[in-house]
């Protein structure tokens, strides 16, 4: 018997059933059931989501989709063989049916799973349903957050067939003790730790056998350990490697990886054969003197980067995410964050491949506007983190942990991940429950030790509630003005820090730069908090301690807060800003074997010498369109729902040369197979997705079924192009539309967001021109009515700013001082911090006064600003509270 008879993994994304809203009564004879005639149901393919296309909007379907599919089952599964169901991600809860039986549920949108499904399986045809919404609940994380929350089947599918005696899902977990390393040699051990199953009905006596080879096949090192499995149990298999000396060390500048083979033998015979990629390395996170990997000082240069693109929304394929990885890995930086959620295991693969150190990070994580919550909310993007009311704390918690441990599980064999971080901004909570919030941390923290005792756990966005304590977790992740924490100035220079006040837990910025932008952009980096000159924005030196830093963010994505979406150094069609090309010409250019000879990119070179910038497109008349597929992308893909192409559309002149110009340009399919995310699957233009912005635009294509398609690119009065893409795979049968109508039965509630006012001040980030020691400007809006923010002298001319983190609608402010006198101010709004408009204005104050509440005008704001113009005599211009509340919309 061979291997591939052992274990079959069957991808299943294609030829699904689908439509959007539920079935009343469906447990009679609903969708669940054989025999239920699905003939007027979409016909698409997988990884899919309600809201198909999708372009950045800032509403979503909110409700339940079903999805039906026919299995065959072979003739050898009847021979004693295990058939699992494996879903990658479902947002967010999955109820799974096979031949109208319930086989199993999954609550959590971000993890996979894995079904047993043997018993309900029949000869022939078998029909898989799946009932799935993607609904509010307040007793799964995350319960609030700044992104989009549509729900689908929006990973891949498999079905896995074993033996019955086999390795459980993601049941191996391989790491590399250090036991000695100096300057010439390194010598490590690899740890093999295998959970079994045994579904026989005797119990077995079992060895697992582990074989670790190079690229060439050539053997490094064999283990095995031997064990009894209970008929009906499941056993855990532990064996350690002899010495090895000197193996060959994963790390950005060189990511081998070795190939593991994990065997299970018993009665004479391979049961089940287990294949994984690893890597060496070891590292250390330290508190004064940065990150270290292999024993050499990293630091941690990246970005942060959510799931989705343009046009399928999070339904992206493996192929899709190799690119963004590659895109942040051709920006000459060596780290990701994953924000704020497990990300599909097929990210942190490819940040192994690419040589990318990977956060992993946990579903517990909130938004500025909701921790004025008091438990009534119950929508995405308006709810405490941590939930208010005691019925869903419990089960809240649950779902953080166990969310949590399978994202360990699924991902702990990656040399890429260095750490898990089991939240984001978490203090965007009620300050009720503060300390119930802060608890469930050091929950996290002490499963994902239990889990993994290799990595750290991090607390991400911790830049309240002293979050950053070592008493908390590990490493510490701070978020936009917490770049700034520790920092010591001299005017506007940076100055070395003390040793005396340097922070005790090792710290990472998890977020800096947060910049609304469009393409093109402006061609430099936003190191704001982290800068090491006020004076010179675009120089930076990192402190000593400080082990990293990703910028905010790396794509653009979708986001129910207004233009917050619009953050990042790539846009949502996956083309550059100016800000990326400067981090390619920078960061990328001073890496070794980088020269202007290969860091061209889209035809953009680095700057010539002497020249500030790179030479953009100028402006002009286009006289043709080019149609090319991007970096990283192909013309040949596969036909399984892993694999797409990216498609850029150029505007050049008669010479051939891009120009700074836009046009209509129209999408075609001329023959064959495949499709666009666009209401006709055949088509998109202008209206429906492709922006041209100097002279640049993109979209991405993919197909369900093999053959040679023909796409042409059209625009009045301009010479057309053509391309070729070859689908290889199964089948010529007629591609599913992937589109969902904009008229549907069903449920049919979408989630808006521009209702009710919200909290936009509390835990926001702020600046001030001075403060008091002990009255830190971050007093003011923190919730605590025992603290405020003093300014260092007594003059007038001082200034408080609230930074809204994107543009929002303030519409009614409430100040509160530490006493009442004659204070005049006036409160100042900004949308880009350079242009400021009055929004209060109390110059001529003659009372005495030691509060305002005022109703604003709305403004476009992502700043907002109090500057004292007189004060009472003898005392500080002071804030003892800043309330704002408003809308994410006009």
């Amino acid at each position: 018997m061979g291997h591939k008879d052992l274990r079959t993994i069957i991808n299943v994304n294609r030829e699904w059933k689908f439509i959007r809203g539920d079935w009343e009564g469906f447990s009679d004879h609903g969708p669940e059931q054989v025999d239920y005639d699905d003939a007027a149901w979409s016909h698409i393919g997988l990884p899919h989501s309600f809201s198909i296309p999708y372009f950045m909007e800032n509403e979503w379907y909110v409700g339940y989709g079903w999805y039906r599919k026919h299995v065959e089952m072979d003739s050898d599964w009847d021979n004693n063989k295990i058939v699992h169901l494996e879903f990658e991600g479902v947002f967010q809860i999955a109820e799974v049916y096979v031949n109208g039986s319930l086989a199993g549920m999954h609550e959590g949108g971000y993890t996979g799973f894995s079904i047993h499904i043997t018993e309900f399986l029949r000869p022939g045809d078998n029909v898989i349903a799946v009932r799935v919404n993607n609904e509010w609940n307040g007793q799964i994380a995350p319960r609030s957050g700044e992104h989009t929350f549509s729900g689908g089947i929006y990973r891949d599918v498999s079905l896995t067939v074993t033996e019955p005696l086999h390795v459980a899902w993601n049941g191996t977990f391989v790491s590399t003790p250090l036991l000695a390393s100096g300057d010439d040699d390194v010598q490590m051990k690899v740890r093999m730790q295998t959970e079994v199953i045994n579904h026989s009905g005797t119990d077995k006596l079992a060895t697992v056998r582990t074989i670790v080879t190079d690229h060439q096949g050539q053997v490094l090192t064999e283990m095995e350990s031997t064990h009894n499995v209970r008929a009906g149990g499941v056993q855990q298999f532990d064996s350690v490697s002899e010495p090895i000396l000197n193996p060959r060390l994963w790390c950005p500048e060189d990511p081998y990886l070795y190939r593991i083979s994990t065997e299970v033998v018993a009665d004479g015979a391979v049961t089940d054969v287990y294949e994984d990629k690893m890597g060496f390395r070891w590292m250390e996170w330290t508190a004064h003197e940065g990150f270290y990997l292999n024993g050499k000082h990293v630091y941690l240069n990246g970005a942060n980067v959510h799931q989705d693109q343009a046009g399928w929304g999070d339904a992206v394929t493996q192929a899709a995410i190799y690119r963004d990885v590659k895109m942040i890995k051709d920006a000459g930086m060596n780290f990701i964050r994953g924000s704020h959620y497990p990300h599909h295991p097929a990210f942190a693969r490819a940040c192994d491949y690419y040589g990318i150190l990977f956060w992993s990070e946990a579903t517990f994580w909130g938004i500025g506007g909701t921790a004025g919550d008091t438990g009534e909310q119950t929508h995405w993007g308006k709810c405490s983190a941590y939930p208010v009311l005691e019925a869903h704390q419990k089960g809240f918690e649950q779902s953080a942990i166990q969310q949590l441990s399978e994202m360990i599980r699924i991902n702990r064999n990656r040399p890429s991940i260095i750490v898990w971080s089991m939240c984001n901004e978490p203090f965007f909570s009620h300050e009720s429950v503060k300390e119930k919030a802060i608890d469930l941390i050091k929950k996290m923290v002490k499963v994902s030790h239990e889990e993994d005792p290799t990595r750290k756990a991090a607390a991400g966005g911790g830049q309240r509630w002293n979050l950053d304590q070592p008493e908390i977790s590990d490493v510490a992740g701070l978020n936009g003005d917490g770049g700034g924490f520790y920092l010591k100035w001299d005017g506007d220079e940076r100055v070395d820090d003390p040793e005396s006040d340097r922070p005790e837990c090792p710290q990472v910025i998890s977020e800096y730069g947060s910049e609304v932008m469009d393409r093109p952009g402006k061609y430099r980096p936003f190191y704001d908090h982290v800068s090491a000159s006020q004076a010179a924005p675009y120089r930076f030196a990192a402190p000593k301690w400080r082990s990293g830093q990703a910028v905010w963010c790396g794509f653009h994505h979708g986001s129910l807060a207004n233009d917050m979406g619009h953050m990042g150094i790539i846009d949502y069609n996956r083309l550059p800003l100016r800000s990326w090309y400067w981090y390619r010409f920078n960061y990328l250019a001073k890496q070794a074997g980088a020269g202007d000879h290969n860091l061209a990119y889209l035809g953009i070179r680095p700057p010539a010498p002497g020249s500030s910038e790179p030479e953009w497109p100028k402006p002009g008349t286009p006289n043709k369109i080019k149609l090319y597929v991007g970096v990283g992308s192909k013309t040949t893909i596969k036909n399984d729902g892993t694999d797409d192409t990216q498609l850029v559309v150029e505007l050049v002149d008669i010479n051939g040369k891009r120009v700074d110009a836009t046009a209509d340009v129209t999408l075609t399919i001329i023959s064959g197979p495949g499709q666009f995310p666009s209401y006709d699957p055949k088509f998109i233009n202008a209206e429906s997705g492709l922006t041209i912005i100097e002279g640049l635009g993109a979209i991405t294509f993919r197909s369900y079924y093999a053959g040679e398609t023909v796409i042409a690119a059209t625009s009045p009065g301009l010479q057309g192009a053509a391309l070729l893409v070859t689908t290889v795979g199964d089948g010529t049968e007629m591609e599913p539309d992937m589109t969902i109508p904009r008229i549907q039965t069903g449920n049919q509630d979408k989630s808006r967001f521009s209702i009710e006012m919200l909290d936009l001040a509390t835990h926001r980030p702020t600046r001030a021109s001075s403060e008091a020691k002990g009255f830190a400007k971050s007093n003011a809006n923190n919730a605590d009515p025992s603290t405020s923010w003093r300014a260092s002298s007594i003059n007038p001319g001082e200034c408080w700013t609230l930074d809204l983190e994107g543009v929002k609608y303030p519409k009614r402010v409430e100040l509160e001082f530490d006493c009442g006198g004659l204070y005049q101010f006036v409160l100042e709004g900004s949308s880009d911090g350079n242009r400021w408009s009055t929004l209060l204005d109390y110059r001529n104050n003659r009372e005495e006064i030691d509060s305002v509440i005022e109703l604003l005008a709305p403004n476009a704001c992502r700043y907002v600003k109090i500057l004292y113009t007189a004060l009472p005599a003898g005392v500080p211009a002071n804030l003892k509270s800043f309330g704002l509340l408003g809308m994410n919309n006009e």
